[in-house]
């Protein structure tokens, strides 16, 4: 009796791609790779070329010659996040031409206030703003829409095109609850996984170039820096440990925000710029340098935009200790893994006493870190995520 293979699903995959500077970017780049044995996956995105792996396997178009192909596909998977830059056309297709969305931010009001708000796509800030229960959150507000401000915190807009999407796939329990209607909600958590691990000498030399040495306790935040990462907080707590005599480096691992530049300029001014660092946005070997030279990362959010923080994901994988925030997602992480500050008006208190406990006992550190390499292997590893994607897809 003759067989016949099952048919390929083909699949349109709307996403920042790399080179671009996105952890979504990143988070698709291995997720294709993993998923290609098993579908055929047509890259959408633009901005600039995709890197030369990438041309070289999949065929890769432009945004708008997505709505021609629509329906050629079994299934249309759109990325969201918080970067306009990134996710403003994506987001137009995935309101115009409903299927499947992984919402990587469950707030997306930033995104939508920069995307749409200022620009002129109103009609699609207005939608955005119906509440969990699809009910309008603009009472007596319509034809104010000029009056509305950035709002985060406050209306996540995210439940419109939720609700609109055929499917959605988030990476948190505490995201899919945030929504009534969950019928079409898949939780699948990210993935944890190492672009590259540098060697002992690059690591060195990472650490030659900032005047970092065995003698010092270094800290690492990893990342955009923006407010929501609590960088006043972080240098707080340093500059009291630095005048108790504990010998602590703190280093801003990535970009600072513009509205943070300010913070950057009077730290580099100050007797503190021997020991916080910010370093700009770093190459790829130099990023994971400054992982692997850390010997705790703290990782806080707050307020929470109940994202799902790819910088974790990369931290618990180099079996690093991490702090992150009481907040929402970042509940989901059991304690034995990840050290939680609640964000009172002791948080300072807290987070000195954790970096301290720390810093003073490397048996503690030791089994943290080997918690979390136990927890990425059995959550988080990249061969445990992708039957559950493969699932999603395949139904």
């Amino acid at each position: 009796m003759e067989t016949t293979s099952k048919k390929r699903a083909k699949i349109a995959w709307l996403s920042p791609l790399l080179p671009q500077k996105s952890g979504i970017a990143n988070y698709s780049y291995w997720l294709v790779n993993a998923l290609r044995p098993n579908v055929d996956i047509d890259l959408y995105f633009d901005g600039q070329e995709a890197i030369a792996e990438l041309k070289n396997k999949f065929e890769i178009y432009p945004l708008s010659a997505f709505p021609h192909h629509f329906e050629e596909y079994d299934e249309v998977i759109y990325h969201l996040g918080n970067n306009s830059t990134f996710h403003k056309e994506i987001y137009k297709l995935a309101w115009n031409f409903p299927a499947t969305v992984v919402l990587h931010d469950y707030n997306l009001s930033a995104f939508m206030h920069e995307a749409f708000y200022l620009q002129t796509d109103w009609h699609l800030y207005e939608r955005a703003l119906p509440n969990r229960n699809g009910q309008s959150e603009q009472k007596g507000l319509q034809g104010f829409l000029h009056s509305f401000s950035r709002n985060v915190g406050g209306f996540p807009m995210s439940h419109a095109v939720v609700n609109r999407s055929k499917r959605v796939i988030v990476h948190h329990r505490w995201v899919k609850d945030q929504f009534t209607k969950t019928d079409h909600i898949e939780v699948i958590p990210t993935y944890a996984k190492l672009n590259c691990e540098p060697t002992p000498e690059q690591i060195e030399s990472f650490k030659r170039r900032l005047q970092i040495d065995d003698r010092h306790f270094l800290i690492s935040c990893l990342g955009f820096v923006n407010r929501n990462k609590l960088p006043e907080l972080q240098i707080e707590v340093v500059k009291k440990l630095l005048a108790e005599g504990y010998p602590v480096r703190l280093l801003f691992a990535g970009e600072t925000a513009p509205d943070l530049q300010h913070l950057q300029a009077e730290v580099e001014a100050s007797e503190l710029n021997q020991s916080v660092t910010f370093t700009g946005f770093l190459s790829e070997v130099d990023y994971f340098s400054a992982i692997f030279a850390a010997d705790i990362i703290i990782n806080l959010r707050n307020p929470s935009m109940g994202e799902a923080s790819f910088t974790l994901m990369q931290t618990l994988a180099a079996g690093k200790p991490a702090i992150i925030s009481d907040n929402n997602q970042y509940q989901e992480f059991p304690d034995s893994v990840c050290w939680k500050v609640i964000h009172d008006k002791n948080e300072a208190e807290l987070l000195y006493e954790y970096v301290r406990a720390l810093l003073s006992n490397r048996h503690l550190r030791e089994t943290m870190a080997a918690n979390s390499l136990d927890y990425v292997e059995a959550v988080f590893a990249l061969e445990k995520v992708i039957p559950q994607w493969l699932r999603v897809i395949s139904k």
